[in-house]
């Protein structure tokens, strides 16, 4: 990164953990646009906090980057470690799992949910007609995430993909990985899914749904089948909405700052 943008306020780095691939971009955070183009490593197998570091690491020196950061995770960001994160190692609910993290990445590092951060993203940066009443933004890859937002404000750490179906989880049951390894048809998923936006539906009655993740990106073949009363549609940002809300956080501390007491 060259020390014109190091030094500019507008440009911050968002980076993206995921169960299968590890993200990030150098965004502009006047307007959500990438000022770089996103750099991928896969997460590896181990998925340990040290190992997720060291990548996310690689990953701000090949962007050249010094500066304020913002880091998606894929579970619930607590003080000092990571609940509820079944696609990366059990280490992470661990007391001080978050310490390799902050002693690799430096202390200017926010942390949050990563569904929380595509929902980050859509209030900052998607259409103003969704601002009013109950959004529910659920993003589709190795797991499923979630993200509430109400009448511009959002509600973090809602686990929504841990609710249960007849088929167990619907993390499990309907999420981009299990069509993968289970080699489902678009009205097979759907035939899985239907039931989770439904009971979503009859707990919350939302205004809006949004989608993100991998499987958004085939939305007309998936979420066409899925049957709602409310409008559905794709994150304004797409597959860059996690990036760019992580990147967005670091401005207004939209999630967990850290600190020398998470050591």
């Amino acid at each position: 990164m060259r020390a014109s943008m190091e030094h500019n306020d507008h440009h911050r780095l968002g980076i993206d953990v995921g169960g299968t691939t590890i993200k990030a971009a150098i965004v502009d955070v006047t307007n959500g646009s990438l000022s770089t183009p996103v750099v991928t490593a896969n997460t590896p197998d181990s998925a340990t906090p040290t190992s997720v570091s060291v990548i996310a690491a690689n990953l701000r020196k090949k962007l050249e980057y010094a500066g304020p950061i913002g880091c998606a995770l894929p579970g619930v960001v607590t003080a000092d470690a990571l609940r509820r994160a079944p696609n990366l190692s059990t280490t992470w609910d661990s007391n001080g799992a978050l310490s390799p993290l902050i002693d690799t990445l430096g202390l200017d590092l926010v942390l949050l949910n990563d569904a929380d951060a595509v929902g980050l993203s859509e209030l900052r940066y998607g259409p103003s007609t969704d601002s009013h009443g109950l959004t529910v933004v659920l993003t589709f890859g190795t797991g499923i995430g979630s993200a509430l937002l109400f009448d511009g404000e959002y509600i973090p750490n809602a686990e929504l993909g841990e609710l249960y179906g007849p088929l167990g989880p619907f993390e499990h049951a309907a999420s981009g990985r299990s069509i993968s390894e289970q080699h489902l048809t678009p009205p097979e998923w759907a035939a899985r899914a239907q039931p989770y936006f439904d009971h979503i539906d009859q707990l919350l009655s939302p205004s809006h749904w949004i989608v993100a993740g991998g499987l958004s990106e085939s939305f007309d073949d998936y979420f066409a089948l899925i049957h709602v009363e409310q409008p559905i549609r794709v994150a304004h940002l797409g597959h860059h909405a996690g990036i760019v809300g992580a990147a967005s956080a670091t401005r207004t501390l939209n999630g967990r700052r850290a600190s020398s007491k998470n050591r």
